[in-house]
């Protein structure tokens, strides 16, 4: 006997199997797309609502492709969370641990963020005739301070002489006043 099927028997066979949703088809794409991290809680978003309505179209219409709507459901959720994940590495290294590959280089961030302070601070003084009794006065002012550090902590910032010099610093890694890592302006 032959096992192979008649050209007849194929042609039934398709006629039988429901048409793929596109909807569905999209959702997958969407989902395995959401991976890339720039574009990925996007995509992951519409990956997940196209597989929702792609789902109810396959109820209403007794489409196929319910599997590939899932699995667009599914891909669209992890490539959410890839894409967190990814950027939530880079924001932890990048600007709250105090080790990793941006470790060395917090000091002399920290010595531009003072340089731009001090130029700010300048421009106050010589609008105001003295130096903001705070930073925070100062950026009320509109004055382009930035108030936090490399370590995402608060400069040391005090004004003396009645308003006439000041002493600002970043307390370094360990956030101690007077220690060997603290920054001070140039």
């Amino acid at each position: 006997m032959n096992s192979e099927a008649t050209p007849r028997e194929v042609d039934v066979a398709k006629q039988t199997e429901p048409q793929k949703s596109g909807l569905a088809t999209a959702s997958l794409i969407l989902g395995l797309v959401s991976f890339i991290p720039l574009v990925g809680v996007l995509l992951g978003i519409l990956a997940i609502i196209i597989g929702v309505l792609g789902i109810s179209q396959i109820k209403k219409k007794t489409l196929g492709g319910k599997r590939l709507a899932r699995a667009g459901i599914v891909l669209g959720i992890l490539g959410i969370v890839f894409t967190l994940v990814v950027y939530g590495s880079l924001y932890y290294f990048g600007f709250v641990s105090e080790t990793g590959p941006f470790a060395e280089l917090k000091p002399e961030l920290n010595q531009q963020l003072i340089t731009n302070n001090v130029g700010a601070l300048e421009l106050y003084k010589r609008k105001h005739g003295n130096y903001p009794t705070t930073l925070e006065e100062a950026i009320e002012d509109d004055f382009s301070i930035l108030p936090l550090d490399a370590y995402s902590r608060s400069f040391y910032y005090e004004a003396k002489q009645a308003g006439q010099s000041y002493e600002l610093r970043s307390l370094g890694a360990d956030g101690q006043y007077g220690t060997d890592d603290d920054t001070l302006v140039n």
